[in-house]
């Protein structure tokens, strides 16, 4: 996978923004999340291996310049008083370097593909980790946006009841033990309405973490959810599916590939090198000048020299105190650990996608229930309110009635999200979850705003 953060130019802001939907959290994630981009950033940085090791199959080439004055005094040469010689050395040389044939160099270029096939997969990995996150941030934050609502919808009608049980206990119509349970379970519910405002400033805060962004509003789901069983609808499919594209798999597969030409790489030293080293070489000796004494030069002579060379090297190798060996051992043995390891992974992956396909299927089912259960528990609380009027019920069992209902909204709301993450979990367990499932998701989304 290479390059797949392909979105609109979406402006993110640090302030505040409007309303927003599961896209809309997306297309600002997905330029602005740091995990993401220090993901694609790796991504990058892997590349250079196939430069690094194509270099071992390029000449390396060199030059160096020398130069060298020397002076020196000399007395009387051919009857002449003399001052001194002026000697100018210069050197310049060009050498080269060649591999020829290299077992190793081989194996660490099939080496450097395959870590580079690894970093895409592991860049695979990071990206369908991130969508998932975001998907589970957006819901994470519908539901605590929910659970708010409920609590301080429960919060208002248990304070109304324990202002009905405190008038009727002043009037003398109730016993001093229904107050107090009435006052029990109203500061129950403030206490809950206060662990639903943190949850859901956190949540806000996570959301924030991922996009950059403070939103104030947000799109909430429907009503009515689709709820047809996974296509394929049975597990062993999508099991399948899983162990050919699932990406972590892809990865541990990758490490049991490099670990193979560890092994050829560490068996390379057994086998002969055969290079080729080139020199050329020019020495220059100028102004090799003689004075008199007064300073006047009568000679001038420049000796030049010019050598080149080119050897054929064979190297091979026959004793190196058994370190080739060695590694060789440590090699195999990082082998069948990267054999292990992949195995592990096609179990846990098998399990995972399992796994998956059961939490679709029962939270299907636990949406129907729980949706009953709503109506139910709506039924009971009518009831319970017109025993409570004529006498037949107590205030113990409205207040019961009361916080059986609210239970009801909070456990029904957390099905429907649920629902739909379990849904994109299923996809990703099978290595196949794509922003088009993220759109169809953002699709369930209407009615009015929540914040």
């Amino acid at each position: 996978m290479r390059k797949i953060l392909v979105a609109a130019v979406v402006a993110a802001l640090s302030t505040s923004a409007g309303a927003v939907d599961l896209m809309g959290v997306y297309e600002l994630a997905v330029t602005n999340d740091p995990q993401i981009r220090a993901a694609e950033r790796r991504l990058d940085a892997s590349e250079i291996e196939t430069r690094l090791a194509r270099a071992n199959f390029l000449p390396d080439i060199s030059a160096t310049l020398q130069r060298t004055p020397i002076g020196s005094s000399q007395p009387k040469v051919a009857g002449v008083d003399l001052d001194e010689n002026d000697i100018d050395s210069e050197n310049y040389s060009l050498n080269l370097t060649q591999s020829l044939y290299d077992h190793g160099n081989f194996a660490r270029m099939e080496r450097a593909r395959l870590v580079v096939a690894q970093a895409d997969s592991q860049f695979n990995v990071a990206w369908q980790d991130f969508l998932q996150r975001t998907a589970q941030r957006y819901f994470d934050l519908l539901n605590a946006i929910d659970s708010l609502r409920f609590a301080e919808a429960e919060e208002k009608a248990l304070k109304r009841q324990f202002e009905q049980a405190e008038q009727r206990f002043e009037v003398g119509l109730s016993a001093v033990t229904d107050f107090l349970e009435a006052q029990a379970a109203w500061d129950g519910a403030r206490a809950r309405v206060i662990v639903a405002e943190n949850a859901l400033e956190n949540a806000r805060e996570g959301l924030r973490e991922l996009t950059g962004t403070m939103f104030e509003s947000f799109k909430p789901l429907a009503e009515d959810l689709p709820l047809e069983k996974p296509e394929p609808a049975v597990a062993d499919a999508w099991v399948q599916t899983a162990l050919q594209t699932n990406p972590d798999l892809a990865v541990a597969r990758d490490a049991v590939s490099i670990a193979d030409t560890d092994v050829r790489i560490s068996r390379s030293g057994h086998y002969p090198t055969l290079d080729l080293t080139a020199n050329y070489n020019r020495s220059l000796n100028n102004e090799f000048a003689l004075r008199d004494i007064d300073q006047t030069q009568f000679a001038t002579t420049t000796f030049q020299n010019d050598q080149w060379s080119a050897t054929v090297r064979l190297n091979v190798p026959i004793f190196a105190g058994l370190a080739v060996k060695s590694q060789t051992q440590r090699a195999r043995i990082n082998r069948s650990v990267a054999t292990e390891e992949l195995d592990l992974n096609q179990r846990q992956v098998v399990r995972q996608t399992e796994n998956a396909f059961r939490a679709v299927v029962a939270g299907i089912r636990q949406v129907e229930a729980f949706k009953q259960a709503l109506v139910s528990a709506d039924s009971a609380l009518e009831a319970t309110n017109a025993g409570f009027e004529v006498g037949t019920r107590t205030i113990v069992d409205v207040l019961l009635a009361e916080q059986r209902f609210f239970q009801a909204q909070r456990d029904y709301s957390q099905a429907r999200h649920q629902l739909i993450l379990d849904r994109l979990g299923l996809r990703r367990a099978a290595g196949t979850i794509s922003p088009e499932d993220l759109a169809r998701a953002n699709a369930l989304l209407e009615g009015p705003e929540r914040g």
